[in-house]
């Protein structure tokens, strides 16, 4: 699937806004401003890179929102002045549905992990996980530090582990 600028443009308003959760930023009002105004911005043409949210997504020190810009940038598409609304909502929705499903892979795994403790005084490894579902360790590790996005069927696989377990 070719990935569109303005499409590129939603899923940086969504790390914006993983970037304020993480960090509880509490200024709302800000950070809704900082968001009016990009899209304000994309819209006239600008590039996202001149923008007041691009900066701050860019020097954040957060590790996710750092490996989640370079999963975003590394599918950048040429600058287009074209500016379609629902392309953008629908970056900006999909960027958000990658991260909630990457904390659910991440609880799995913290689950699983905490009832192997309890069992043998050992925290589950990524290669450890691998064994028993026989996914590639690198990949396991990857989606747990937000590299890579979860593929649904380890998701699911990992869930139905930790709750068996």
């Amino acid at each position: 699937m070719k990935i569109s600028y303005v499409f590129t443009c939603g899923r940086l308003e969504s790390l914006f806004k993983i970037l304020n959760l993480i960090q509880s930023n509490e200024n709302k009002e800000k950070n809704d401003k900082v968001i009016e105004q990009f899209r304000k911005d994309i819209s006239l043409g600008r590039t996202f890179e001149e923008t007041e949210l691009y900066q701050v997504i860019e020097d954040s020190e957060e590790k996710i929102v750092a490996n989640r810009l370079n999963n975003i940038l590394r599918d950048k598409p040429a600058h287009q002045n074209k500016f379609d609304f629902q392309e953008y909502k629908t970056g900006a929705w999909s960027e958000f549905n990658d991260y909630k499903l990457a904390v659910r892979f991440s609880n799995a795994k913290t689950e699983l992990s905490e009832k192997h403790f309890e069992k043998t005084g050992e925290y589950m490894t990524s290669r450890g996980i691998a064994k028993l579902t026989g996914f590639n360790p690198a990949n396991i590790k990857n989606m747990l530090q937000h590299k890579r996005a979860v593929v649904k069927k380890m998701l699911i696989t990992l869930e139905k582990l930790a709750k068996e377990y």
